[in-house]
Formats: C-alpha cells, structure tokens, sequence
C-alpha cells in the first residue's frame, strides 16, 4: 500500500509497495507514471479508480485508488498494487489485439479446450466458420497453432 497527499506526493508505503513499485519503475522518478495516472483518476472520486500495469518483468499489476476519510482534509490517498487477475488481463490483451466478439467468443472456447465441432454447435455457427474465426485471430495474434494461441493467452 502507497500513501499519498493530494499532490500525489509519497507519504508513505509498506515494503510490499516498495517492491512493486520498483517493479513498474522505469525511471528514477519517486513514482512510476502509470501509478500517477491512477492515483490522479482515483483523487476525489467515491469509487476506486483501477488499472492494469504491465512491469518490466512482464507481470501484470493492477492498481486501485481511493481518498481515504475520516482524517485530515483533503484526505491523503490510498494506492493499492497487487498481481492482476488474469482475466483482467486477458480483457487487455483481447482488446490490444483487435478481437471481434465473435472472435473473442471463439477464443474463449479453444482456451476452454473444446474441438471445433463443440464450438459450432454452441455458438450456432459451422465448423468451417469457427476455422475462419480461429484463422483470424491466429493472424491477429500472431500465432500458428490452437497450442501457441492457448499458451499465449494463459501466459500472462
């Protein structure tokens, strides 16, 4: 947990904070940009603002911010990191990728480890057309295989 005045400046932090911050740091600033971004969305709003952070480990973070009350006004900020879901990030990566939901829907279903023929018959399409989606997204993805595909997806 991260600690913030509303100038967004670093009051305080536990070690767990300290060691995802080093994480997503990418220059010498205090705070990592991306956290900022947050932080600021998150500053005098009820709910939590949240992102998800790619860090140069290849790990992905999200990160929540909220106004903490109670105390002294304006009210300091509360950052919260922690490893994203992966479906959070699969959510990003389906979008980065250009996916129709038609796409997406056949995706979800080779993940899931079903055949083609499972595919079609619960989506209401033929079996040609979910080898047309899967071409799509292979090329989208840039990807050759069902394997490739799968292991690109769950390895987040």
């Amino acid at each position: 947990m991260l600690l913030l005045d509303q100038d967004l400046r670093l009051l305080s932090e536990n070690p767990a904070a300290k060691l995802w911050r080093d994480e997503l740091a990418w220059s010498g600033a205090e705070l990592p940009i991306a956290v900022l971004e947050v932080a600021a969305r998150g500053r005098g709003t009820a709910l939590p603002a949240y992102g998800r952070i790619r860090g140069r480990s290849g790990r992905w973070l999200s990160v929540h911010a909220s106004p903490l009350s109670g105390g002294q006004c304006p009210a300091p900020l509360a950052v919260t990191m922690h490893p994203a879901p992966a479906a959070d990030v699969a959510e990003v990566l389906l979008l980065a990728y250009g996916l129709t939901p038609r796409e997406r829907d056949v995706l979800a279903r080779v993940v899931a480890g079903l055949p083609s023929r499972a595919i079609a018959m619960e989506l209401h399409i033929t079996a040609a057309t979910v080898q047309d989606h899967l071409k799509s997204v292979f090329a989208k993805t840039g990807v050759r295989s069902r394997r490739e595909l799968v292991a690109t997806m769950l390895d987040l």
